[in-house]
Formats: C-alpha cells, structure tokens, sequence
C-alpha cells in the first residue's frame, strides 16, 4: 500500500491565478446567486491570510536550485554528463551489434563469394567486434564513474541536510531561552495573583467577623436596656 503523497503548496504565480479565478467566479455569483456569493466571499477573505501564509511557507523552506558553479552544482553536471555518455556508448555497441550479425548473415548466404571478398568480411567482422568492445569498455567506465558521482553526491547532500538540521535545531534550541523567560514571567505574575487574591480573601474574612462581633455587641446592649426597663 502506497503512502498517500504529501501536499504542496502551489507557487506565488499559480497561487495568485486561482485567487483571481476565485474572485471571478465569485463576480459571476454576484448576478445569479448573491446569498451564496457573499458566503463564498466570506469564506475567501478568511481563508486569504492563511493561504498567503501557507504559501511564503512552503517557499521559505523549499530548497534552493543547486548552483551550476557550486560543488554540488559541479558534481551534478558531471554525474549528467557521465550518465549521457554511457547511454550514447551503449546505444553506438548496439548499433555496431546489430552490424556485424548482418555482415555475418550476408557472408553465410554469399556461396560464390571469392576467397578475397570472404577475407575482407571477415576483416570487417573483427574491426566490429573491436569497436563494440570498444563502446562496451567506455560504457563501463562512464557507468562507474557515474555510480561514484552519485554516491558523491548522495554524500554530499547528506552533509548539506545535516548542516541545515543543526542550524534548525540551533534556532529551537535559542527559542528555548525565550521560552524559559516567559514562563519565568508567567510564573512570577501567577504567584502576585495569588498572593494579592490570598490578601483580599483574608481581608474578607476578617471584614465578616468583624461584621458579626458588631451585631453580637448591638444586640447585648438592646438586651441589656430591655432588662433595665422590667
């Protein structure tokens, strides 16, 4: 079962063409549905931030065209360039291939050809063979070198991966220290919020019992003036 394949974000010129497609279609709405254009409408400029951002995303991390003049950019010419030189040797031994099965065919149906025609085939023949071993030699050595170019390469892109993974750690790893200090500061004001709620809850309390012991001293001394009067 095939994994389901990533999805890209579209370049800033295709982006901007389905935009301006949208809004077309959306002044067409306009005309023959204005309800469902204006919800289409809503629903666009909502999305138009988050798209814009998803695009300078994708952009911002994708990685750069190799340049012709780097070393990457370098081995990648050659490992092209080798790769087209083993096909190109390897097409001309087919041709050379095909040449001598023919030349040999045409000598085995030549019964009244002289000794001297039959000798120059023959030459001919062997000229081939050597030319096709020829073709298969440089063939195999345009192939090797190619498979080094490529494991060079491969090497290569491995340690530029590497470098752009550490640099990506390095900024995490700075993000940290932010970090740390907000939750340093998040927790410096939680412990003022409680400490100032913890005040006013106190303040409350006694606030109420104070309340209370007044009531209770009002209600004696009315207590005691009723007794003065029996």
């Amino acid at each position: 079962m095939q994994a389901p394949e990533k999805f890209t974000w579209p370049d800033p010129i295709t982006a901007l063409l389905y935009f301006g497609g949208a809004l077309i279609v959306l002044m067409l709405l306009l005309r023959v549905a204005p309800g469902l254009a204006a919800t289409l409408g809503l629903l666009l400029l909502m999305s138009a931030p988050y798209v814009g951002y998803q695009v300078w995303r994708a952009h911002r991390t994708a990685a750069p065209a190799a340049d012709p003049y780097s070393f990457g950019g370098r081995v990648q010419q050659r490992y092209a360039d080798c790769v087209a030189k083993e096909e190109r040797f390897r097409e001309e031994a087919e041709r050379i291939r095909l040449s001598i099965v023919t030349l040999r065919e045409d000598l085995e149906r030549s019964n009244d050809a002289t000794d001297q025609e039959a000798e120059r085939a023959r030459a001919l023949i062997k000229d081939f063979e050597a030319e096709f071993n020829l073709r298969h030699a440089k063939a195999a050595f345009f192939g090797d070198c190619a498979a080094k170019l490529k494991a060079l390469l491969d090497r290569h892109r491995l340690q530029e991966s590497i470098a752009a993974r550490r640099r990506e750690l390095d900024d995490l790893r700075q993000t940290n220290f932010d970090d740390e200090a907000a939750l340093e500061e998040t927790r410096y004001h939680l412990e003022q919020d409680t400490r100032e709620l913890d005040t006013i809850a106190e303040l409350s309390q006694e606030a109420f019992a104070s309340f209370k012991a007044e009531q209770a001293e009002e209600l004696r001394e009315r207590l005691e003036a009723l007794r003065g009067r029996l």
